[in-house]
């Protein structure tokens, strides 16, 4: 099963990094370009996302909701959890404050640009995140395990056995 995940993985690391050079040129004003890769990036999040969807419920199914997003990505590494949030947070406040701070208002190409590049950048993100952490589950909840040594599970923040905090990851 993971092995299948490794193509849309890759293209949504792809997507990503093609996006995060889109953003960052628009930033500066430079939007050259921009149209002909956004015909191509709008459309392939669906390829790469779908399956992340599929993946994510597989992977979260016996979670609570509150829970969804720790269930998703338990198995990224901390760095890459914390990025997803950033970037979401970033898309989400540069959608707002963007056009404010460049005073170009929303119809500028530039704006366009930054606007598009950054929320396509967060579904991008979120897909390879998901996808990541599904190639990865398995070693994760294998070794989980509380101070004390007992087995636990992937949602537990305590041993079920004995009480004893779950040791860190590292």
């Amino acid at each position: 099963m993971a092995g299948l995940l490794y193509p849309f993985l890759a293209l949504a690391v792809i997507g990503c990094i093609a996006l995060l050079g889109i953003h960052i040129a628009s930033l500066f004003g430079i939007t050259s370009g921009f149209g002909a890769s956004i015909r191509i990036l709008g459309p392939g999040v669906f390829v790469v996302f779908v399956p992340a969807v599929l993946v994510m419920t597989r992977l979260t199914r016996d979670f609570k909701q509150k829970d969804l997003w720790r269930a998703a990505l338990r198995g990224c590494p901390t760095w890459l959890r914390r990025t997803v949030w950033v970037v979401f947070g970033y898309s989400w406040a540069g959608f707002f404050l963007l056009p404010i701070l460049y005073r170009s208002g929303m119809d500028s190409p530039a704006s366009q640009a930054r606007t598009m590049s950054a929320v396509l950048l967060t579904f991008y993100l979120v897909a390879a995140a998901v996808l990541y952490s599904a190639t990865q589950v398995d070693k994760v909840d294998r070794i989980r395990r509380c101070l004390n040594g007992h087995a636990v599970s992937p949602a537990a923040n305590y041993c079920e056995e004995c009480g004893a905090p779950v040791a860190a990851e590292l």
